[in-house]
C-alpha cells in the first residue's frame, strides 16, 4: 500500500516507519518476514509496549499484535494468532528497532 492510498490514521501510524521489504536490521532473525495473512479485518501489525508485572515487578515488554486503524480495535480482542517473534535471542529492541523493520510501534 503506497502513502496515497493511505487513510489519514494509517498514514499517521506510518509515519517515520521504514517501509522496505524485505526488511533489513543487523540484529532481525535471517530470514524473518511478517505473516503474509493477518486476521481478517486486520492489515496492521504493530509492536505494542505495555507494563507486565514479572515475579511480583512491574516491566515493560513489547507485544505484537494488528490494528484496525478505522475502528482502533486490536486484533487479540477477536482472534487467536501467532507472530513469530523477529529479533535474535537477546536483542531487546528499541521503538526505532520495530520502526526500522516497518513495524510501527505503540507506547
Amino acid at each position: 500500500m503506497s502513502m496515497s492510498e493511505m487513510t489519514k490514521a494509517e498514514a499517521e501510524l506510518y509515519k517515520g516507519v521504514d517501509r522496505t521489504n524485505p526488511p533489513r536490521h543487523e540484529k532481525l532473525i535471517a530470514g524473518w518476514l511478517p505473516p503474509e495473512t493477518p486476521p481478517e479485518g486486520y492489515k496492521h501489525l504493530v509492536a505494542i509496549l505495555g507494563p507486565v508485572k514479572i515475579e511480583g515487578e512491574q516491566a515493560y515488554m513489547w507485544v505484537l499484535d494488528y490494528l484496525d486503524t478505522g475502528t482502533a480495535v486490536f486484533a487479540s480482542e477477536e482472534h487467536e494468532f501467532e507472530v513469530p517473534w523477529p529479533w535474535q535471542v537477546g536483542f531487546k529492541p528499541t521503538a526505532n528497532d520495530w520502526d526500522a523493520i516497518g513495524i510501527p510501534h505503540l507506547m
